[in-house]
């Protein structure tokens, strides 16, 4: 039998899609906040949100006479005709949030001089208040009414981390907005709102990781920072992405952001970034998700290359990793002479002269010589440089190959008797579709049977005894991976593997060489695969820790 649901049935289920967690009631109230203009918002939360969530701000407020029609299922402010759905600037347009707050929950509003209480959805009391500017409004017992919710609610831990990260995206997003979070009566978020986009990094993150972030420029579309790449976190927690200052969920533009970092960051390893994509609303769509968390592009492909853009522009100015002394002299003392291995220092030639820059600008770095299994030591103008030669010239010769690809084709040496490799015949049909790249890299082979290719020829950086694990790792990346990305996978093993290993000792041209070519590299603070290539420990630091500073 078909019948009509009772309507606190109803209010429950939609609710239900609004309204999943505490967090949920914070997301939706700071919202309205905003639209509402307000410039400082307030928000306190006790028992992870179900025992209370208040929220106040100083916004334009809630006349006294609508009061009660706020909380009223569709009701809005910000929509009168079908039209307005296409062009929404607002956050909030459904009319939905403060219904489904208050049919879960206890609420208590004032504005405007006026008070509402609401208990599961019935208003229980409406009368005056007091005349305060903005919205107090007050969210006690949330789901004590669907216990079945409540239930499915996880840790407390859990809840409020939620909540911080609500309040926290937002502080990043509007920095000009003035946000203090309190948790049991602990602050937890409180930014300045001064406008200042770093000091609300440094509220949410600390003054360290926004010391550390790069501001976007000269992209109007796209505005906000992304981290140096010596910088990152094991998870994507740290990265927000909004439109219009709404923070999304968009897989492809967490891709868009993460391809501008590789060659720069470990696998496994993602950057901390704040981006807000500024677009005309009649381009996007953000009626596509109950909760607004996901929205529609007219064209993804231009937000995907504007974002792109503006990210490689910012990595550009990437500084070197430096040296950080421990807080704790003496326990890394202690540590460095247990565990470090004794180092054997291969001397350079003092008098070198300036190595050639092939027209590059920069000053080049001056050699001292080989440390440790497989360290060079040089001298630059702004300090001491430790370099790891395999990882510097593991992205020398990434550099040459991509360029060779560009450029059509590079050196190769023919081998005095070519090399059979066997391989699985997924490696051989990625061979056939790359054919003319790995050409393009020196790389030339002839299909011998079903599962095996005989190499002709190899780029003249790789030494004949390492092509066997080279073309087998070089074929897996290309395999594994689509398009460009593939490409650029199977430069970085190739190069990998013709780069001179970590314990090889180096006369004192190659040093040279080495450190001549790395300075000329672009993105040459990492290896293809994220490692850094080199230490700076700068010169006032030194001076600092041998006391030459007074």
């Amino acid at each position: 039998m078909i019948q009509l649901l009772p309507a606190e049935v109803a209010d429950a289920i939609a609710a239900g899609e609004v309204i999943e967690r505490p967090a949920s009631v914070v997301k939706e109230l700071v919202e309205n906040a905003l639209d509402a203009g307000a410039r400082r918002i307030n928000v306190d939360v006790r028992g992870a949100g179900k025992t209370s969530i208040r929220v106040s701000d100083d916004g334009a407020g809630i006349p006294a006479g609508e009061l009660a029609l706020a909380f009223v299922r569709h009701t809005t402010s910000k929509l009168t005709s079908l039209a307005d759905l296409a062009v929404i600037q607002s956050f909030g347009f459904r009319g939905e949030a403060l219904a489904s707050i208050a049919a879960v929950a206890e609420v208590d509003c004032s504005s405007g001089g006026a008070k509402l209480r609401i208990r599961a959805g019935e208003v229980v009391e409406h009368g005056g208040g007091p005349l305060l500017p903005g919205v107090v409004i007050e969210i006690r017992d949330l789901f004590a009414n669907v216990p079945a919710r409540l239930k499915f609610l996880k840790s407390d831990a859990t809840e409020v981390a939620a909540i911080k990260d609500v309040v926290a995206g937002f502080a990043l997003l509007h920095p000009h907005v003035r946000f203090h979070l309190t948790i049991d009566s602990r602050a937890a978020v409180s930014s300045t709102g001064d406008g200042d986009r770093r000091r609300a990094i440094g509220a949410v993150y600390g003054p360290s990781v926004a010391a550390e972030m790069l501001e976007l420029v000269g992209i109007p579309l796209v505005t906000g920072m992304v981290s140096q790449p010596r910088l990152s976190r094991g998870s994507r927690d740290g990265m927000v992405l909004a439109v219009n200052g709404r923070p999304i969920s968009a897989r492809s533009l967490v891709y868009a952001l993460e391809e501008c970092y590789q060659g720069r960051l470990e696998r496994g390893r993602h950057p901390i970034a704040v981006l807000d994509i500024g677009i005309d609303p009649d381009l996007v769509d953000v009626n596509v998700h109950p909760a607004k968390k996901e929205v529609r592009f007219r064209d993804e492909g231009a937000i995907f290359g504007a974002l792109q853009r503006a990210v490689r522009a910012a990595l550009d100015g990437s500084d070197p990793f430096r040296y950080r002394p421990a807080e704790n002299l003496e326990a890394a003392a202690a540590a460095t002479a247990i565990s470090s291995p004794q180092l054997t220092v291969h001397e350079a030639v003092a008098m070198l002269g300036a190595p050639a820059t092939n027209g590059h600008a920069a000053a080049v770095l001056r050699p001292i010589g080989q440390v440790g299994p497989g360290y060079l030591v040089a001298e630059g103008p702004h300090g001491l440089v430790l370099v790891d030669q395999h990882a510097a010239h593991e992205r020398v010769l990434y550099n040459r190959l991509l360029e060779r690809i560009r450029a059509g084709g590079g050196a190769s040496q023919p081998l005095l008797i070519p090399q059979a490799v066997d391989v699985e015949p997924a490696l051989i049909a990625a061979a056939a579709d790359h054919r003319e790249e790995l050409a393009k890299m020196g790389l030339e082979y002839e299909e011998f049977g079903p599962r095996s290719l005989r190499i002709t020829a190899v780029p003249v950086e790789l030494p004949s005894g390492r092509a066997t694990a080279a073309i087998q790792e070089t074929l897996a990346a290309l395999a594994e991976n689509r398009g460009d990305e593939a490409v650029h996978k199977a430069a970085a093993a190739l190069a990998c593997h013709s780069a001179v290993k970590f314990g090889d000792v180096l006369d004192v041209s190659e040093q040279r060489r080495l450190l001549a070519d790395l300075e000329t590299a672009e993105e040459s603070i990492t290896c293809p695969h994220g490692r850094p290539t080199r230490l700076l420990v700068e010169w006032q630091e030194l001076t600092r820790h041998f006391k030459r500073n007074y």
